[in-house]
């Protein structure tokens, strides 16, 4: 009794801060990390055949595809007079036709977004997709001329791997500014915002790299100069410690923006966390792999097809699934109106429905 006690109080936890979605990104909480597993030292030295450039020769690559963002906000003060503030982020430019990359807190509640290049032009940005819970939006410059980032593959990135940050730190006067470490380890989960207004973001990769304020929305880079990531905060209660969002996160999402203009958001209606949080709250979860829904919505597509809270997700249209970025990478290749099947574990039974996308 006392267990389940416990289970439903984490479950009642982890909602309420899956659940916020309005951060103000003031503190940093980092909740755990993918644990390593023991490795037997080999016997002799490892030669790894993966080529990586200079690093100077991937800053003169990059750094033409980095831009400047400046948020505009127009607020009135007491005698109701205009009053403009201004903050400064960072982006990465994904397409030569002008989608830029960036965080959501970059450009979010904004009247107006300004984008600085590399070659001294300034342009009004337009703002194409915006998700908080993300922390991911595109925003769209019409210029020519423009140089596009080298997107590549989030999921081959081990612990170890070399890590290069390019951004704005501290606004445009310290622009393109490049620092250089390693990834220090994947599968992050941390909480920002204040104790009132918690968000939670999973799956982020951590490095030691050096990421600062006005460094949010900049990419984070591997040896061979390809996009892995996208810087998005640092601990505040440490130094060295940066995150980034996998940038196979924000890939379907920039490929359906690029094909069609915009991105309607797939909808099943489940808040998910991986085995590894479910363990750190004391919620048992049987399997190997998987995600545990936390929240089922109610009348969402999710419930309409009989998933229930504590289920295990094993696969979606056959695809082992162990991060729920995994689920989002495969359900944003999808469209609302599309059915997918989805493989539980419900106590000791497999079980296995079809679920019709919905939108947000």
């Amino acid at each position: 009794m006392i267990k389940n006690i416990r289970a439903f109080i984490a479950v009642v936890l982890i909602s309420a801060l899956i659940g916020a979605l309005s951060a103000t990104f003031v503190t940093t909480k980092i909740i755990y990390g993918e644990r390593q597993k023991p490795v037997e030292p080999p016997e002799k030295t490892q030669t790894f055949t993966v080529k990586e450039a200079p690093i100077p020769d991937i800053a003169r690559e990059i750094t033409p595809a980095v831009v400047g963002v400046v948020t505009i906000y127009i607020d009135y003060d007491f005698f109701f007079r205009r009053v403009e503030s201004q903050s400064i982020g960072s982006g990465i430019i994904v397409d030569k036709n002008g989608y830029i990359l960036t965080n959501a807190h970059v450009v979010e509640g904004s009247n107006r977004i300004m984008v600085y290049l590399y070659d001294g032009r300034k342009f009004k940005a337009k703002k194409i997709y915006e998700d908080g819970e993300l922390d991911l939006a595109v925003i769209k410059i019409d210029a020519d001329n423009l140089t596009a980032a080298r997107l590549g593959d989030s999921d081959k990135v081990v612990v170890g791997d070399r890590a290069i940050a390019i951004g704005n730190p501290l606004g445009l006067t310290l622009q393109r500014t490049v620092t250089a470490g390693i990834i220090s380890a994947l599968n992050r989960t941390i909480a920002v915002g204040t104790q009132k207004s918690m968000t939670l973001i999973q799956d982020l990769i951590q490095t030691d790299a050096s990421i600062n304020p006005g460094n949010s929305g900049g990419p984070l880079l591997n040896g061979k100069g390809e996009v892995i990531g996208i810087n998005t905060v640092k601990a505040t209660e440490a130094e060295a410690i940066g995150f980034a969002i996998p940038i196979n996160i924000a890939k379907p999402i920039i490929n359906k923006i690029i094909e069609k203009g915009g991105f309607e958001k797939p909808y099943i209606g489940v808040e998910c966390i991986d085995r590894e949080m479910a363990r750190l709250f004391n919620i048992d979860v049987p399997v190997d792999g998987g995600i545990y829904i936390v929240k089922v919505h109610k009348d969402s597509p999710a419930q309409k097809a009989g998933i229930r809270q504590g289920d295990i997700v094993l696969n979606i249209n056959g695809e082992k699934l162990t991060k729920v970025s995994q689920m989002r990478k495969v359900l944003y290749t999808l469209e609302p109106g599309q059915k997918v099947k989805i493989v539980l574990m419900r106590g000791n039974d497999k079980i296995t429905t079809e679920v019709i996308i919905g939108k947000e």
